[in-house]
């Protein structure tokens, strides 16, 4: 079984892409389910703006994270597309 055949190459490509689909779409898969605003304010704070959780900060983090993965499976994808288009 050739592997480095037009159809197997495109397929590759489309593997990588809905891959990159699904990791981009991380903050739908993966919805936030905690408190976004920390609600423990001092007196001294009032005059602040409202901060986020350090644990929503950590999931914005590893969002972002596995979004640039999914870009970067995606862009792989399309490579691997239209390389298989110009492949005889």
């Amino acid at each position: 079984m050739n592997l480095c055949t037009p159809q197997w190459i495109n397929t590759f490509g489309i593997s990588f892409d809905i891959i990159g689909a699904w990791l981009v779409a991380y903050e739908i898969v993966k919805q936030y389910n905690g408190k976004k605003y920390r609600d423990d304010v001092t007196i001294d704070e009032l005059d602040e703006p409202v901060r986020e959780t350090s644990q929503y900060q950590q999931w914005e983090i590893k969002k972002y994270k596995w979004m640039w993965y999914g870009l970067i499976s995606l862009t792989i994808g399309f490579v691997f597309q239209i390389a298989s288009t110009w492949m005889k």
